[in-house]
């Protein structure tokens, strides 16, 4: 009995712990490149009447367990836009967005996942689109009270101009750079 209640507290100090790693990594400026391999995804999400705060953007058939392996950090910032730097090459998708109040939850199967990966090939700069979450029915969002509408504007361009300056002092805004005057031509 005493190994048992030893190994619980145990867990949960762990848990503990790794839940305060998780907060105080939250709103850090982006990190610096780890390897030319590594890529950098961006977008944009809104939603009426809704802060989102959270992106989750999973690897594809992978698992995550804390505070064994974590999914990839992503920075929303205030106006919408987010990234995530240092992104390992393969496939992932956006399981998620979630705000205080809601999640809007994309990916509820494995079908539902596969057909909306994004392929992240190395060293890549990847625009993952500029979105609209719309509730069409009041109340708590389940699957199918909301409506995802993909827009115009904020487009590619806008997002990594805003980025450019959040990535000052880091080899990414030399990457943001080279991709602004790729978009020019």
């Amino acid at each position: 009995m005493r190994r048992v209640v030893l190994l619980l507290s145990l867990l949960l100090s762990m848990s503990l712990l790794s839940a305060c790693a998780a907060i105080s990594r939250g709103d850090a400026p982006p990190n610096d490149m780890k390897s030319p391999q590594d890529a950098l995804v961006y977008g944009y999400v809104e939603a009426d009447n809704d802060n989102i705060v959270q992106v989750d953007f999973l690897e594809y058939n992978k698992l995550y367990v804390s505070p064994f392996k974590a999914p990839p950090r992503v920075m929303v910032f205030d106006n919408g836009m987010f990234m995530a730097e240092n992104i390992r090459p393969g496939n992932y998708f956006i399981a998620s967005y979630r705000s205080d109040r809601n999640t809007y939850n994309l990916s509820r199967t494995k079908r539902q996942a596969y057909q909306h990966i994004y392929r992240i090939l190395p060293g890549d700069m990847h625009y993952l689109g500029s979105y609209n979450l719309h509730v069409t029915q009041k109340g708590k969002i389940e699957y199918g009270d909301f409506k995802v509408t993909q827009l115009q504007r904020p487009g590619e361009r806008e997002i990594l101009m805003y980025l450019y300056d959040m990535t000052e002092g880091t080899a990414w805004q030399d990457k943001i750079a080279r991709r602004l005057k790729e978009l020019r031509q």
